[in-house]
């Protein structure tokens, strides 16, 4: 077998070389990536914010833009970066385009933006009067919050957990309400104890942290039927004595005028009493003396 000899490149192979690695895309300025920063942020919604396009591309002269259905209204520029405001974020979720075009290849990164609104108001529902043994529900509304997959509602008594629900499954992000319930049976030790209710939007890393909470209640005891009964027949009781006596007082008030004023010369009842209490002292005998006056002479 003979052996095989090697050739060398024609000059004409060698130029269809070069034009090969000229046309490739982004051979002539080598390799290059597209950043955005940040990555995905977090915006209040209605809010603003400011995207980093930014590039590794050796060109200064390589052309960087944002692709978007958001408004901007300002940006900055410098070789290899451009920067864009971007303000009255109302979508729910977007994402922006940052691409950058070097030695005829073009690249692409995406800011992933999300718009949040804290919770606005936390109700707990006013609680009855609770009978002790018997099951109730505690009622808990956390209104215009978004968006619920960073919500944690938390239900407690005094220092104690009753209950937490989270919403990690409603991957719809929009405004919303959400509703928790939870069910207690009232015993002894826990009247006089109050109850809130506590919302958190925890966005971090990306975002801030928010908590809200709502009004305290406290759980109070409903009256029995006897008591009740008992009350009753206690007020009935005082209202009748209180009439009793407040026509007695009418009865005395219109008694005619004379008979409550003595005529001149005539002794009042009082006065009658007097005189013949004083009469009855002056005809009683000495000590010593006999109530027999003719046991009293001297023989």
């Amino acid at each position: 077998m003979r052996p095989q000899r090697l050739q060398h490149p024609s000059p004409g192979g060698s130029l269809a070389w070069l034009l090969l690695l000229l046309v490739l895309p982004g051979t002539a300025q080598g390799s290059f990536e597209v950043r955005v920063s940040p990555e995905a942020p977090m915006v209040e919604h209605g809010g603003s914010v400011w995207i980093n396009c930014s590039t590794t591309c050796r060109n200064p002269d390589a052309n960087g833009s944002l692709e978007t259905s958001l408004t901007k209204t300002d940006s900055k520029s410098g070789p290899g970066w451009a920067a864009f405001l971007l303000v009255g974020i109302t979508e729910w979720v977007s994402a922006p385009q940052c691409y950058f075009t070097c030695g005829g290849d073009t690249k692409v990164a995406a800011a992933n933006i999300s718009s949040y609104r804290p919770p606005e108001q936390v109700v707990l529902e006013p609680l009855p009067e609770m009978e002790l043994g018997r099951a109730y529900n505690l009622t808990c509304r956390v209104l215009n919050v978004a968006p619920v997959t960073h919500l944690t509602v938390t239900i407690r008594q005094g220092g104690r957990t009753l209950h937490t629900e989270t919403f990690q499954n409603h991957t719809v992000i929009k405004l919303d309400n959400r509703t928790v319930t939870h069910e207690v049976t009232p015993r002894r030790w826990d009247l006089g104890l109050e109850i809130t209710c506590h919302a958190a939007l925890d966005l971090t890393p990306h975002g801030p942290h928010f908590k809200n909470s709502s009004s305290a209640v406290e759980l109070q005891e409903a009256e029995s039927l006897t008591a009740k009964i008992i009350a009753i027949s206690a007020i009935a009781t005082i209202s009748a004595t209180l009439l009793g006596i407040l026509a007695w007082g009418l009865a005395q008030w219109h008694r005619p005028w004379r008979e409550a004023r003595p005529e001149p010369g005539e002794a009042t009842p009082s006065q009658a009493n007097f005189e013949m209490a004083q009469a009855s002292i002056e005809d009683a005998p000495e000590e010593g003396g006999s109530l027999n006056p003719a046991e009293d002479v001297s023989p």
